[in-house]
């Protein structure tokens, strides 16, 4: 069985798995990938993943595990380089921005508590309330 391989062609990464006729693929960019945290062989993997799409998971599994175990150190030292890069550039992705507001003051002091409540209903408690204690006054009880 041969072992899988990388080759520069014209500047760019390319890898060959020859025995699952997969030939000089051009590996993409490292700002391309949303993992987070990933090693050298899930990067491995997930491009054969995506180029063998007719094999099963679990197949798919074994084969890139098959050809990662029979490659030569300085492939795999290729692809958990390639890995560190993938994470450092998914952390710029992530990293979190905050838009700064300004603080306006309220322009309209007049409005009463009502008026600014966000929540209206409340006059309208007030009046069933009302409502509600003038049914109890005249509710009569009937004995039997």
């Amino acid at each position: 069985m041969s072992r899988p391989s990388i080759h520069n062609i014209n500047g760019r990464s390319v890898l060959s798995v020859e025995q699952y006729y997969l030939f000089h693929y051009e590996l993409p960019p490292v700002n391309s990938f949303d993992y987070n945290n990933c090693n050298g062989f899930i990067v491995y993997r997930s491009i054969l993943h995506k180029e063998l799409r007719g094999i099963g998971t679990g197949e798919l599994s074994g084969i890139a595990s098959e050809t990662w175990h029979i490659a030569k150190e300085d492939f795999r030292t290729f692809f958990n380089d390639y890995a560190q890069k993938i994470n450092q550039a998914v952390k710029k992705k992530c990293s979190i921005t905050f838009k700064h507001y300004e603080v306006k003051p309220n322009k309209r002091k007049n409005k009463t508590f009502i008026q600014q409540s966000k929540y209206p209903y409340v006059k309208q408690e007030e009046v069933t309330k009302k409502v509600c204690e003038k049914e109890v006054k005249d509710f009569k009880f009937v004995s039997f």
